[in-house]
């Protein structure tokens, strides 16, 4: 693997049965023809996923089909988890849901931010228009927060976790996700049970088909390398990548020139503002950078004279800290013995919320520095 980081998404339990490179490049049915089904199963029961998981044939058909037909399309989808996966693992830690829902992004856009259906949806949730404005998402003729990975995560998750409320079970809130709570409800009627295998013959036949697409998503994380999958990865510089929040109006033109980057670069991180333009906001925009490019560009902000960073207090040094998935803005101000009103002042954040991947301004006291002495 390229990075601790993907090895860290990309579980791979053990190392055995996978097939020599070249034979499965020579033909890629060979990555499934010569898995023993009991031991994908075995597999299957060793993934730690939030409900009973069932082998059965609509399952074994889209595991072949990750892994095997559209094998390439799946390389790909790996290779854009390292930038996708800590934001939604970031949010479903928030709000105390299971992890392995940031499976879901897969079988809904193949982890592809800009992915449009014929019915509407968008994003990598495939958010409807009506549910993304319901959860509070913007779309209008500058920005599309359904294509924001943030903002959309943000509002996908809060969603799943009202869902939860109502059902209370995993498997009928991914059904749900898919054809909406009301057809759930009514196959709940007709099976007069909520046990999702006694209803699953009333939901509609795409919606039948969601659980097993998730599970088998599931399994291509944790168990592709023993299919010979080889992560498809993005450039360099967008493996790691910081989130600001700006205030200002901004073009792609203006921070492309700033971080020394094509303008594409910034567009392809950044793909909800529409006209490829960051409009004002009092309560600030999400701007996703290359890691290496986030200091040239706070240094650009402060020369514009539009950063909100403040003096270096008294018997303190600056310092940097880049936000964990999980963490919350109260815990860091403990971490750091400071309050939230310091970090948001630091920051010059309008908010007292923090996100994965952000880059912090913080101050810490000057002993800890005499303590290392």
């Amino acid at each position: 693997m390229v990075a601790a980081l993907v090895a860290f998404y990309l579980v791979a339990p053990n190392q055995t049965q996978a097939l020599p490179l070249s034979a499965s490049e020579e033909n890629p049915g060979n990555r499934w023809s010569t898995i023993n089904e009991g031991v994908i199963q075995e597999r299957l029961e060793r993934i730690p996923l939030p409900f009973e998981v069932r082998y059965n044939a609509k399952v074994r058909y889209y595991i072949k089909d990750y892994v095997a037909t559209g094998y390439k399309q799946t390389q790909s989808i790996l290779g854009r988890s390292l930038m996708y996966f800590p934001i939604f693992e970031h949010y479903l830690t928030i709000r105390g849901l299971p992890k392995e829902l940031m499976y879901l992004p897969i079988v809904e856009s193949g982890l592809n931010p800009t992915a449009k259906s014929p019915v509407g949806a968008a994003g990598l949730w495939q958010l409807m228009y009506s549910t993304a404005k319901q959860y509070g998402l913007k779309i209008n003729g500058n920005v599309d927060e359904r294509l924001d990975p943030y903002r959309s995560t943000e509002a996908a998750v809060e969603m799943l976790a009202e869902l939860y409320k109502e059902f209370k079970d995993w498997r009928l809130v991914l059904a749900a996700y898919n054809c909406g709570p009301g057809r759930v409800q009514q196959a709940i009627r007709a099976a007069n049970s909520r046990d999702y295998w006694k209803l699953e013959q009333y939901l509609p036949a795409q919606t039948q088909r969601y659980v097993p697409a998730f599970v088998a998503a599931a399994y291509v994380v944790h168990y592709y390398d023993q299919h010979n999958l080889r992560p498809t990865y993005s450039a360099l510089n967008l493996r790691e990548t910081r989130v600001l929040k700006v205030y200002h109006t901004l073009t792609f033109q203006e921070i492309a020139s700033a971080c020394g980057l094509p303008p594409a670069t910034i567009e392809l991180l950044n793909p909800g503002y529409i006209r490829k333009v960051v409009p004002k906001n009092d309560k600030g925009n999400f701007l996703i950078l290359p890691a290496n490019s986030v200091a040239v560009f706070k240094d650009f902000l402060a020369g514009k004279a539009i950063a909100n960073v403040g003096s270096v207090p008294s018997n303190m040094f600056k310092s940097t800290y880049v936000v964990a998935k999980g963490d919350r803005i109260e815990k860091l101000a403990s971490l750091f013995q400071c309050s939230v009103e310091d970090i948001m002042k630091w920051n010059g954040l309008s908010e007292p919320e923090v996100f994965v991947n952000q880059e912090l301004i913080v101050f810490l006291p000057n002993q800890i520095l005499s303590k290392r002495a």
